[in-house]
């Protein structure tokens, strides 16, 4: 479980703290001059398709300015200058994220990666389009596909190919306590207890919210989360022994359904923006911090939205690709989650 410091025990006060401004410390652990150097790459999760402009011309991977690593780059936890080297693909999955860390990443140069992973690897966009999203007279199974993804889940190749792209990283990486890897999990989509989201849709022909499905939902992404940090700590335990492993991890594993406050209380970074909370009547509602389909942005610069169609692979355009992915309100929120944990574990004298 990862520990977020003088975080507020309520989603209310989460939220004004998250607005306050954030101050970046004096950087006392990079061994070198700056800039601080750092990788942002992995999936959609931290590509942020549909957030803000575009941040390049890569069709294929839908990278935009609302995400969480563009959003640090300008608001950098520490009084350094700093360079992001930002190559998170939408759709990324193990296998692709190896190569790009194994052909994209510079060697012996970055000090930092920080990545989403492992929710491509079980068919996050089947189980979005076969639960959420499909015409309910279409063929197909909901249930059929959450097994699926349960037993891709559960199967060892799931922790071997991500182990793989550990290995990459650090390859690239010199080998040293200094350089670490964020691995930032999911988040679960719902409030499953309320009621009067049972008969809610995200259009007209989809699947009604029920109880029974949001839960369902929420469920996998809880196992999603719980083998994902299954797989980082049986890593961790294969480099004991090493010496640039052995003042601390070298790979922090961060939580975002699991932190704690400074009083031991676990609570979600998303609780209280999820879909169907208390008295929210819309699922497209501005507080909500998840993409609904074909839904606005949050950032204000986005209020005369018009859906990119811009073509990616299978040509989906990409306010399809965005839906039930976090708004740039939601990535500012994973920045600040990171800006801590970096703050945490690059300690003064570290």
């Amino acid at each position: 479980m990862h520990q977020i410091a003088n975080t507020a025990q309520n989603s209310k006060s989460r939220a004004c703290a998250n607005n306050n401004p954030f101050v970046p410390v004096d950087d006392l652990f990079t061994p070198h001059e700056p800039p601080v150097n750092w990788v942002a790459l992995g999936d959609s999760y931290t590509a942020g398709p549909g957030t803000g402009t575009d941040y390049d011309t890569d069709e294929k991977c839908a990278r935009n300015v609302g995400s969480y690593a563009v959003q640090m780059e300008a608001e950098f936890p520490f009084n350094v200058t700093n360079n992001l080297d930002f190559i998170a693909c939408s759709g990324g999955t193990s296998p692709t994220t190896l190569a790009l860390a194994r052909d994209l990443v510079p060697q012996d140069r970055d000090d930092f990666m920080v990545m989403t992973l492992g929710g491509n690897d079980i068919g996050f966009s089947d189980i979005a389009i076969e639960c959420l999203v499909k015409a309910q007279y279409f063929p197909g199974d909901c249930d059929q596909t959450l097994a699926k993804a349960k037993a891709l889940l559960a199967a060892t190749r799931f922790e071997t190919d991500i182990h793989a792209v550990y290995d990459q990283i650090f390859a690239k990486m010199k080998d040293d306590r200094h350089y670490q890897l964020y691995h930032i999990f999911y988040h679960r989509f719902f409030n499953a207890d309320t009621t009067e989201c049972d008969r809610k849709t995200f259009a007209l022909v989809n699947p009604r919210l029920s109880r029974t499905l949001r839960g369902k939902l929420n469920s996998l992404a809880d196992a999603l989360n719980e083998r994902l940090e299954q797989v980082a700590q049986n890593y961790i335990r294969k480099q004991q022994g090493k010496a640039s492993w052995s003042q601390g991890s070298r790979l922090i594993p961060i939580n975002p359904d699991r932190l704690t406050n400074s009083n031991g209380e676990t609570y979600g970074l998303f609780d209280g923006h999820r879909f169907c909370e208390p008295g929210v009547t819309s699922l497209r509602d501005p507080s909500v911090w998840f993409f609904a389909t074909i839904a606005k942005d949050s950032l204000q610069k986005r209020e005369d939205f018009v859906p990119h169609f811009r073509t990616r692979q299978f040509a989906v355009p990409e306010f399809a690709t965005q839906s039930f992915h976090p708004r740039s309100a939601g990535f500012r929120a994973v920045k600040r989650m990171l800006q801590e944990s970096l703050q945490q574990n690059r300690p003064a004298g570290g």
